[in-house]
């Protein structure tokens, strides 16, 4: 009887140790399915809000290379940064500092996605990080190549022309002079609500960079002026082309001592406002013509 009962406790020993691996295995399991979902949804969030100024491994490009990032850096941090990188800066903070100094300034547009999404997006980067002994070397055999290796005297002139308007986009986009600058001579200056391209090409991670920005505007106004009309590829390449040959061309960076825009505005308006003071004098100043009135008065 001893023998049997002892029988049934191991039987149940057993089932219960077999009950718990099985749990835990499936835990485990589920946990890593949460996961690489996760991951995998953070990849098409990163593609779609995040890939036109960085990489994971690759090197920099408008912003810098973001592997290893999460570990660098706390996570709230890293929300902060995400969600409000100006503010970020204006608050003091040493870090977000130093890296607006590093990247000259750009403006990194903040985020909008719920937290749950920033939270996949850093998912993504940690599983797609190397460790920390992979190395230099791995992202130097990525290099991109210049410009001016490929560029033809057509494509600097034809990307010239798209940037100037005197060729038109062929989806209608607008002319890039209407809201940036070049200081480069020849050329006349042009509007002054975004940043100066002189030197976009170095500035903004060269080839993969401008690219990426054309291809898939970033910035709040541009994504506005280009989403239904977007920049073809051939145009794209002979934009990148153009501003190369600029960026490398130092001795011919002069800004223009006379900006047509700006003086044309002025004699514009002068003309505008002496033809209302011309129309303005010829108006009718009284009810009934002045000579009829001082006659009947005479009269009286």
């Amino acid at each position: 009887m001893k023998a049997n009962n002892r029988t049934i406790q191991n039987l149940e020993t057993d089932l219960f140790r077999r009950s718990i691996s099985q749990f835990a295995l499936t835990i485990f399991c589920f946990a890593l399915f949460i996961f690489g979902v996760k991951a995998q949804n953070g990849e098409a969030i990163f593609k779609q809000n995040c890939g036109v100024c960085h990489r994971v491994g690759g090197g920099r490009m408008v912003g810098p290379d973001l592997m290893g990032v999460t570990t660098k850096r706390s996570e709230a941090w890293l929300m902060k940064w995400v969600k409000g990188s100006q503010a970020l800066i204006q608050s003091g903070d040493a870090d977000a500092k130093a890296i607006s100094v590093e990247f000259n300034g750009l403006i990194m547009p903040d985020q909008t996605i719920s937290d749950a999404d920033i939270k996949a997006v850093f998912a993504f980067i940690t599983s797609n990080s190397a460790p920390a002994t992979a190395s230099v070397d791995t992202v130097k055999k990525k290099v991109i190549p210049d410009a001016s290796l490929t560029a033809t005297p057509e494509m600097v002139q034809q990307g010239e022309n798209i940037f100037l308007g005197s060729q038109a986009l062929a989806n209608g986009g607008p002319a890039c002079i209407s809201c940036h600058n070049i200081d480069y001579k020849g050329l006349i200056p042009g509007g002054l609500l975004a940043k100066d391209l002189t030197t976009a090409y170095s500035r903004l991670g060269g080839d993969a960079g401008i690219s990426g920005i054309l291809g898939a505007p970033p910035f709040p106004a541009m994504t506005q002026a280009y989403r239904d009309k977007p920049i073809s590829e051939k145009e794209i390449t002979s934009v990148i082309a153009f501003l190369n040959k600029v960026d490398k061309d130092k001795p011919n960076q002069q800004a223009s001592t006379m900006n047509p825009l700006l003086y044309g505005g002025i004699c514009g308006l002068s003309v505008l406002i002496l033809l209302i003071l011309l129309i303005w004098n010829q108006r009718k100043k009284h009810t009934v013509k002045k000579n009829i009135y001082n006659r009947q008065l005479k009269s009286i």
